[in-house]
Order: C-alpha cells, then sequence, then structure tokens
C-alpha cells in the first residue's frame, strides 16, 4: 500500500495565493480598503509583515497606506528610553552581600531586530540588564581606602563602562543600543549593615585620632624650632617634658601639668 503526501507549494506559488485573496477580500468587500491607512508617529519605525514575512520597515513620519489583507505592523519607537532594574541583593568582591539598583538609558538603532528576532525588547533588555548587573557588580569592592582602586561606591569610569559593555553584548541580538547604566542605590545588606557602620565609625575614629597626632607633632617641632631660634637654652631633660607636656595636651585635650626635672629632682609648675 503506498501513501502520497501533497508537497508544499513553492514561493511563487504562495505569492500568487497572497495576490489572489487581497484582489479577492477588495472586490467582496471595497470598504476594507480605508483600514490600510495608518499614522506613523516622530521617533517611531513600524515594520511590515504581510502574511508572516517581512515586507518593509517605514521610517518617515505621516499618514501610510498598505493593504490591510494579511498585514502586522510592528510599531517600535526609536526614543531614549529607561529602565530601571529592581533592588538586589548581591555579593560583591569582597564577600560581603549588598542591595543595589540602578537605572538604564537604552535606545532601539535595528527595528527589524526588535520586531523579530526576540519575543518582547522590553522584557529582553529587563531580564538581561538585572542578570549583568549581578554579574558586574561580583566583579567589585562596595567601597576601598586606595583611591587607585575601582569600586561601587565611587562608581569610577570603569565600573560605568564594565556595566555597558556587558550589557551592550548581552542585547545586540534585539538591535538596542545601551546609552548608559547609573547604580541607582547601593547599600549593605540589612543583616550586615549595623557591622559595617560600626566599622566605619572605628575607621574614623582612628582617621581622626592620626591627624590629630600629625598636628601635634608638627607644633611641637615647630616649638622646640622657635626656642632654638630664640636662643633659648633647654637642656635635654627639659626638652623631653616639655615635648611630653605639650603632646599630651594637644592630643588629650585635657589639661596636664608640666613638670621638668631640675638638679635630678622633679618639680611641678604652679606649686610653691
Amino acid at each position: 500500500m503506498s501513501s502520497s503526501y501533497a508537497s508544499p507549494p513553492d514561493e511563487s506559488q504562495q505569492g500568487q495565493m497572497e495576490m489572489f485573496l487581497v484582489i479577492l477580500a477588495s472586490i467582496l468587500f471595497p470598504p476594507i480598503l480605508l483600514f490600510g491607512f495608518f499614522v506613523v508617529n516622530p521617533r517611531e519605525e513600524i515594520v511590515v509583515l504581510r502574511f508572516g514575512k517581512y515586507v518593509a520597515t517605514l521610517a518617515s513620519q505621516g499618514i501610510r497606506w498598505i493593504h490591510p489583507v494579511g498585514r502586522t505592523l510592528h510599531r517600535i519607537t526609536t526614543r531614549d528610553n529607561t529602565h530601571d532594574i529592581p533592588t538586589t541583593t548581591v555579593v560583591e568582591k569582597n564577600g560581603n552581600p549588598i542591595e543595589i539598583s540602578a537605572v538604564v538609558v537604552y535606545r532601539v538603532e535595528d527595528t527589524v531586530k526588535a520586531a523579530l528576532h526576540v519575543e518582547n525588547y522590553r522584557q529582553f533588555i529587563a531580564d538581561q540588564a538585572g542578570a549583568v548587573v549581578k554579574r558586574v557588580a561580583s566583579r567589585f569592592p562596595y567601597e576601598t581606602e586606595n583611591d587607585a582602586t575601582d569600586c561601587l561606591k565611587k562608581e569610577s569610569d570603569t565600573v560605568t563602562t564594565s556595566f555597558i559593555t556587558e550589557l551592550q553584548e548581552a542585547v545586540n541580538p534585539a538591535g538596542i543600543r545601551v546609552l548608559n547604566v547609573r547604580l541607582n542605590d547601593l547599600t549593605y545588606a540589612p543583616e550586615i549593615a549595623q557591622a559595617m557602620l560600626m566599622r566605619q565609625q572605628a575607621m574614623a575614629l582612628i582617621d581622626a585620632r592620626k591627624t590629630i597626632v600629625e598636628g601635634a607633632v608638627e607644633i611641637v617641632r615647630d616649638a622646640v624650632d622657635r626656642l632654638t631660634a630664640a636662643q633659648l637654652e633647654v637642656n635635654p631633660a627639659d626638652r623631653d617634658a616639655l615635648v611630653s607636656n605639650l603632646l599630651i595636651v594637644l592630643c588629650s585635650g585635657e589639661r596636664a601639668q608640666p613638670v621638668l626635672q631640675v638638679g635630678g629632682k622633679s618639680r611641678a609648675h604652679g606649686k610653691n
């Protein structure tokens, strides 16, 4: 028992069939021709399909007419768009969990790709942007003491370029150009926020103490230099006591009672 099947028509036969349907619909229902008018808005392109096949891309604004039978219009805006990446938790380079969100500025440059190569170009960039932010943020520390080291908190050009470059590679199939990526929110995760705050306060206190000590040393050095320039003879023991008392007063903020060694005995000023 032999089986037979009908071979699919070639492209010329399909084109003739489509043209026949268009002419037949126009003859049987002439008012349908009025539905062929549509408007192309500024900064917008329309990708036209007929019976599922690409026909043309209309970019000039104004009124256009294309026979409505079998026609499909994909309207793609070419304006600059923004996409907000919601706050998500990421582990940064040093292993600390942080909460990060960002804003992506993009523009559709290839409307055919945006209309036909992906299901929904807006959802496509939203999914890719979330994944890229997680991936790139994990390569940089949240903050660093070295000004030459790139970190997320300073959002240097290196960090921004990394976000843009990697996201651009991810959205190329959709015909999208990434214009900018900026961090919108950046904080430590709640589970370590308190510990990191205490660490920052401790580091700030240490830096303040270092500044005080450095200033005190400069003041004492200037005082000794002035005594020497005024040709006031101070023996090493008295000079050491003077330096010690000045450092105590300047660094502690409290009044110290200067004690001088005179003749091998200690004598406190202000006492009879």
